[in-house]
């Protein structure tokens, strides 16, 4: 849970409930950062071939 800025600590602490929730939190998160990469690669390749 690093981008949650947990230590192992806390993340042993908490109930198994709430990681899973903040897993698909961060699943969602990564996968909506991949979307905006993607468009922004098809972006700049189009950019690349107008200009």
């Amino acid at each position: 849970m690093r981008r949650m800025h947990w230590s192992w600590e806390q993340l042993q602490a908490t109930p198994v409930y709430v990681r899973r929730y903040c897993l698909d939190i961060l699943g969602m998160l990564a996968e909506h950062e991949q979307r905006e990469n993607e468009r922004e690669r098809r972006r700049a390749e189009r950019d690349a071939r107008a200009g």
